[in-house]
């Protein structure tokens, strides 16, 4: 019998040889598409840094847009030029506003730009929401307003007392400084001590102490617009006694034509404008809107309730020791329902608030 003995190294060789080719065609695929995958994933996130940008854009100019009740962009106005964020590095937004067709709703167009040629337009439709102002409204500058608060008795409150409206800030001011004056915790600028600052709550917690976009004649303003309705004049002096000043069926505008110092049972419903100081030590509960302006001093002690907005108008004249002094049981709490009244009369102004969005797709 004859053996034939067959050599297979060649055919090995050339199988191993098959099998590296696959392995190797397969791992560069892979890494091809890992590669891929990066390149979907850094366009992803910088697509989405693009759109988050553009929407803080939005929520900027929201708080740059002054409380009214109509919009003052008749033709398009840049509300932000070029801004960015710290969490964002190599991106900026731009916005632009214009009215529609008519002036009680605006549209905010919102662009970033970034890496690689990011970019991403949101497009914003906004009208008026809530009373922009908080439960007692400070305007002006840090320099021209001294506040006081004492004890630990007194409340401050922006949550809306009917609850049907949003929540304002307990404290609102045009002056970021004063702001900051109220919220360091020292009592040498007259601000809030560490003991106090859950006395004035509202939007944004406690101390809930907000800056508003306002027009520094607002509080003037609405006394004029309101003074021009039927009202009651009272002169000023001191109030001892029991009186009514408008009640929840039949509110009324009552103006005092100087410094009142009410030390009595005083009741009121509507709108309270005071040319002077105003000095509360009796047991005075207000439902609606009170304006101070002129030469204004306002001190709350006492058992005063003041249930809807205390507004002041920046003294012009003089600078009196203390604008604003909270203290003893007083207790401010925003009602938008008691404030209802005074808006029936003279349209408030109100915050700007976001309607409808929507993304702008575009080359």
């Amino acid at each position: 019998m004859k053996l034939t003995v067959t050599n297979n190294r060649g055919m090995a060789l050339t199988v191993a040889l098959f099998i590296m080719t696959i392995l190797l065609t397969v791992t560069g695929a892979g890494l091809f598409l890992s590669q891929m995958d990066l390149k979907v994933a850094g366009s992803h996130k910088r697509s989405t840094q693009a759109f988050e940008l553009a929407d803080s854009g939005i929520q900027h100019s929201l708080a740059l847009i002054p409380a009214g009740t109509t919009f003052p962009y008749s033709s398009p106005l840049q509300l932000i030029d070029s801004a960015s964020l710290p969490s964002a590095a190599g991106f900026n937004y731009s916005v632009v506003a214009v009215n529609t067709a008519s002036d009680t709703q605006a549209i905010l167009t919102s662009t970033s730009e970034g890496l690689q040629n990011s970019r991403k337009v949101i497009v914003a439709y906004v009208g008026r929401g809530g009373y922009g102002f908080g439960a007692v409204h400070v305007p002006g500058e840090a320099g021209n307003i001294e506040t006081k608060f004492s004890g630990d008795s007194f409340s401050i409150n922006g949550t809306d007392r009917c609850g049907q409206a949003a929540s304002v800030p307990g404290i609102s001011t045009t002056d970021p400084a004063l702001a900051a004056e109220i919220t360091n915790g020292s009592l040498a600028d007259g601000g809030l001590d560490s003991n106090q600052m859950d006395n004035v709550t509202g939007a944004g917690g406690s101390p809930s102490v907000r800056v508003a976009s306002q027009s520094p004649t607002m509080a003037s303003d609405l006394a004029a617009a309101f003074l021009a309705q039927t009202h009651t004049e009272l002169l000023g002096g001191n109030y001892g006694g029991n009186e009514s000043w408008g009640t929840a069926a039949s509110p009324r505008i009552t103006r005092i034509t100087g410094d009142a110092n009410i030390q009595g049972t005083i009741d009121g419903y509507g709108v309270l404008i005071v040319d002077g100081a105003l000095d509360v030590s009796g047991n005075f509960t207000f439902n609606g809107l009170v304006i101070a302006r002129g030469d204004i001093e306002v001190q709350f002690t006492g058992n005063a309730g003041i249930f809807g907005s205390v507004v002041l108008a920046e003294s012009t004249n003089y600078d009196p020791t203390i604008e604003l002094d909270v203290r003893g049981n007083a207790n401010i709490r925003y009602d938008s329902c008691a404030l209802a009244a005074a808006d029936n009369w003279v349209p408030l102004p109100k915050a700007a608030r976001i309607l409808a969005w929507q993304e702008k797709f575009s080359s």
